[in-house]
C-alpha cells in the first residue's frame, strides 16, 4: 500500500470515529395502570426508533473497525514482504561489495598498471591500441561495480525508510481502532442501560414482536428452501439473468449456478443472531454474513462493508439475485423480488429486508 493510500485510510478511520455521536436517550415514563394501548404503542415505537438509531450507529462503528482490521492485515503483509525484499537487497549488496573488494585487492597486489607502462610495453601501434582498449574496459568494469553498489545501497535505504513509515502508519491505525472500540463500548453500554430502564410492559411487547418476527423469518426461509429443493435447488431461474453463465476471469472455479448457491447459504442463516464483528457459525454482522455466503462458493471477500463496496458498481435497482447490496456502513444479499437477507441488528438478527434501503449492488464474480 502506498503512502497516500495509508494516509487516506487513517483519515477515513479518524473521520468515522469523530463523526459518530450517541443518540440522546429520552427514557419513557413508567406505565400507569390505566395507560391506553395507543399510548403504550407510541411509547414502544419511540423506544424502538431510538434503539434502531443506536444500533445503526454501532454498526457503522463496527464496520469501520472491520475495515481497519482489513487495512492492518494488508499492512502486516506489506511489511513482511518488505522485510524479505530488504534481506534480498542485503545479499545483493554483499555480493557487489565482495566483487568490488576482490577487484581492488587484485589490482593492488599487481601494483596496478599506469598509462606509461602500457605505452612502453607495446611493441607496435596495434598492440598499443589493444592494450589501451582492454585497460579502458577494465576501468569501466570497476566503475560499473561501484555504481551497482551505490544503486543497491540507495534501494536499501529507501526500503528501510518505507518500512519505518509503514510501521508508523500501522501504529496510527491501531490507535484509531482503539478509539473506535472505546466509542463502540460506550454506545453498547448506553444501549443496555436504555433497554434496562424501559418500562416492563414495553420490553415485554418488544420481546413478543421480536420473537414473532424471528418465527416469521424462519418460516419464510424454510418455505423458500423447500421450494428450491423441489426446483432442483434453484431459488430463482438463472436463465432469466442477462449475464447468465458469465464469470470473471479470476473466478473460473465458480460454478454456473453460483448465484443460487450464495442465496442458499444466506437463507440457511435466517433466524440467526447478530453481533458486531461476528463471522459465524450462527451469529454474524452484516459483512460477516455476506463474506460467509461467498465463501461457500470459493470466493473470499474482506470482512468489511467498506471493502465490499468495491464490488458494488451498479445501482441497487439493477441488482440481480445473489448480488451484494450496499449502503454506507451496511451490506446484504439480494435474493430477488425486491427482497434481501441481512444481518440487521442485535434485536432483529439475520432476517429479510428490502432492496429499497440500498444504493448500490454487484458481486466479485
Amino acid at each position: 500500500m502506498t503512502r497516500k493510500m495509508y494516509k487516506k485510510v487513517v483519515a477515513a478511520m479518524l473521520t468515522t470515529s469523530l463523526s459518530v455521536c450517541c443518540v440522546g436517550l429520552a427514557l419513557p415514563q413508567v406505565a400507569v395502570a390505566d395507560e391506553t394501548s395507543a399510548t403504550l404503542k407510541a411509547k414502544l415505537d419511540d423506544a424502538k426508533a431510538q434503539l434502531d438509531k443506536l444500533y445503526e450507529q454501532s454498526e457503522q462503528v463496527g464496520e469501520a473497525l472491520n475495515e481497519t482490521q482489513v487495512q492492518l492485515d494488508a499492512t502486516n503483509k506489506d511489511i513482511e514482504q518488505t522485510n524479505k525484499d530488504i534481506e534480498a537487497k542485503k545479499a545483493e549488496l554483499a555480493e557487489a561489495q565482495q566483487t568490488l573488494s576482490g577487484r581492488v585487492a587484485a589490482n593492488y597486489k599487481s601494483g596496478g598498471t599506469s598509462m606509461l607502462e602500457i605505452i612502453l610495453s607495446s611493441s607496435n601501434f596495434e598492440e598499443l591500441a589493444n592494450n589501451l582498449y582492454y585497460a579502458q574496459k577494465a576501468n569501466e568494469s570497476d566503475e560499473k561495480v561501484i555504481d551497482q553498489v551505490k544503486t543497491v545501497q540507495a534501494e536499501l535505504d529507501a526500503k528501510q525508510s518505507q518500512l519505518t513509515e509503514q510501521k508508523q502508519q500501522q501504529e496510527d491505525l491501531l490507535s484509531t481502532q482503539k478509539a473506535q472500540q472505546a466509542q463502540l463500548e460506550e454506545q453498547s453500554k448506553k444501549t443496555e442501560e436504555y433497554v434496562n430502564n424501559l418500562d416492563q410492559q414495553v420490553k415485554q411487547k418488544m420481546e413478543e414482536e421480536r420473537k414473532a418476527a424471528e418465527a416469521e423469518a424462519r418460516a419464510r426461509a424454510e418455505a423458500a428452501r423447500r421450494a428450491a429443493e423441489a426446483n432442483n435447488g434453484n431459488y430463482f431461474d438463472p436463465s432469466l439473468l442477462s449475464n447468465s453463465g458469465k464469470k470473471a476471469p479470476n473466478a473460473s472455479h465458480v460454478g454456473e449456478n453460483w448465484r443460487n448457491s450464495v442465496i442458499a447459504a444466506a437463507t440457511s442463516k435466517v433466524g440467526g443472531g447478530y453481533r458486531l464483528g461476528a463471522e459465524g457459525p450462527t451469529i454474524y454482522d452484516c459483512s460477516g454474513l455476506t463474506q460467509y455466503a461467498y465463501r461457500t462458493i470459493g470466493i473470499y471477500i474482506p470482512h468489511s462493508s467498506a471493502s465490499q463496496a468495491a464490488y458494488c458498481n451498479k445501482p441497487a435497482s439493477q441488482a440481480q439475485p445473489g448480488d451484494i447490496v450496499w449502503r454506507p456502513g451496511h451490506v446484504g444479499i439480494y435474493i430477488g423480488g425486491g427482497t434481501t437477507i441481512e444481518a440487521m441488528s442485535p434485536s432483529q438478527g439475520i432476517t429479510y429486508g428490502s432492496l429499497g434501503s440500498f444504493s448500490r449492488s454487484g458481486s466479485p464474480v
